[in-house]
């Protein structure tokens, strides 16, 4: 935050509190629907989850602390959530959720959106879990739209469309921790140890 304070002259502390402030809270509200046995409808759920996945808060640091030249439109564009910030971090969501719920569930977690929609709708998991690809590919839509027609600054629209599509990759398999199939470290193996061959 100093660095951005003596290049750019733009003081970043209350936008990195806010982000904190933010995301906090939205832990309290699970940790609240947990403790209280509460299954939220998928909409209460989404409108929390989209922060507590930390997608916000990590566009804001790579911004601020990490990104190109800072202005105050960014500035505005983290304090307001932009839609790109939105549509990305409700992908990164849906997509965890597909991906680590039932682990995360006979962890002991609060309810995810595919256990939301099967008991406010009735239906089974193969079911919800339609109803929420469903729900990443109209986010995907809408991300694009909003990424096309946005006046955010492009290093925020990119940051969101990179977290999105890395988000779908980690979670097409698991998480590559607590959900493992073997695949994300043969990816990040490949990546990052394995030699390239050069002929």
């Amino acid at each position: 935050a100093y660095d951005v304070l003596r290049d750019h002259g733009l003081n970043v502390i209350s936008y990195i509190k806010e982000a904190w402030g933010n995301l906090c809270r939205s832990y309290l509200v699970e940790a609240r629907w947990f403790y209280g046995g509460y299954t939220a409808t998928l909409d209460e759920y989404l409108q929390n989850a989209w922060v507590s996945v930390g997608g916000p808060g990590a566009i804001a640091h790579a911004c601020l602390l990490l990104g190109p030249p800072i202005t105050k439109t960014s500035l505005d564009s983290i304090k307001t959530s932009s839609e790109p910030i939105y549509w990305s971090s409700l992908i990164t969501r849906l997509s965890d959720d597909l991906g680590t719920s039932k682990a995360e569930i006979s962890r002991g977690d609060v309810a995810k959106s595919i256990q939301c929609y099967m008991m406010k709708e009735g239906v089974t998991e193969d079911c919800a879990r339609d109803h929420i690809k469903g729900l990443i590919s109209f986010s995907w839509r809408k991300l694009n739209e909003a990424s096309v027609r946005s006046l955010h600054p492009k290093s925020i629209i990119t940051m969101s469309l990179n977290m999105a599509r890395t988000a779908q990759c980690i979670y097409q398999y698991g998480d590559g921790i607590g959900t493992s199939t073997g695949v994300i470290k043969d990816r990040l193996t490949s990546l990052i140890v394995d030699p390239i061959p050069i002929k």
